[in-house]
């Protein structure tokens, strides 16, 4: 059945219509797992036959990412279903205390699969997330664009989030936690915080508490990891990752306290311009 024959709402939650993103999140989704994969390979994590019958599941998820596209419900739900599938190899494969942590995969075959694998975790949200707007909505789109900067600033946020992450892994700096629980908490906070940012254009004060819910968590982690006495300060990440490396991490939490406060204001406009009951 095409969800498309039949349009009985054209108005969505997002700037794009969620088919549109859920193509372009469905390749870039496919596109990390396959990279992924083929480290796990290299390292010798997974053997010739399941990088094969994974193989096959990649071009099936490419295939029902296009024909969700076109309009097919049977499509989407398919997209949907390999997405969540996908979070859960990913989250216990190297999120887990076990032979194939993230840092440990970092070690063996380089900083960038740590990047992928963490950028991972809210990709296949967003899929599944976009997925769900499509079933109904495919074609609809807000049109809305007052909170525009904030979506943006919110999908920025999300890659520095990650990228900060990254970094983490390779400095092993995240406090009491080990490095598979810090990173999975980062993954989780930029999901939250890309999730808000699609949302908010529409359903403002659903938005405004996601965002506002992830930016404390990063904003938080950063003052505890790198302000508080015992962190390793900005100056000491600049000296080993490099300035670079630094800066992405001032970066974060800057992006991320001009969101808090900005959804702190959008929460406390929409109190405001609430009607009193008769």
């Amino acid at each position: 059945m095409r969800s498309g024959s039949v349009r009985r709402q054209q108005s969505g939650p997002f700037l794009l219509p969620a088919r549109v993103v859920l193509l372009f999140s469905g390749i870039l989704a496919i596109g990390l797992a396959v990279f992924n994969l083929v480290h796990e390979l290299h390292a010798r994590q997974v053997d010739q036959l399941y990088t094969g019958i994974a193989l096959a599941v990649g071009l099936l998820w490419l295939a029902a990412v296009i024909i969700a596209f076109l309009g097919w419900r049977s499509g989407v739900f398919l997209a949907a279903l390999i997405a969540f599938v996908e979070f859960g190899v990913i989250a216990s494969s190297h999120f887990v205390s076990t032979g194939a942590t993230i840092g440990s995969f970092a070690k063996q075959e380089g900083l960038p699969v740590a990047a992928v694998d963490i950028a991972l975790i809210p990709v296949c949200l967003l899929v599944i997330m976009s997925a769900a707007v499509c079933w109904t909505t495919p074609d609809g789109r807000t049109r809305a664009p007052g909170l525009v900067p904030l979506s943006l600033a919110s999908l920025a946020g999300a890659v520095l989030v990650i990228l900060q992450a990254t970094d983490a892994v390779h400095r092993v700096d995240f406090g009491t936690s080990t490095a598979e629980d810090g990173a999975f908490v980062a993954a989780l906070l930029a999901s939250i915080w890309l999730a808000g940012g699609l949302w908010i254009v529409r359903a403002q004060k659903t938005g405004a508490l996601l965002i506002a819910a992830a930016t404390f968590g990063v904003a938080y982690s950063f003052v505890s990891l790198h302000l508080l006495n015992g962190g390793k300060t900005v100056a000491q990440i600049a000296s080993v990752s490099g300035p670079g490396w630094a800066g992405v991490a001032v970066a974060t939490a800057v992006v991320a306290a001009g969101c808090f406060l900005t959804a702190l204001a959008v929460l406390v406009l929409a109190v405001m311009r609430r009607k009193p009951r008769p």
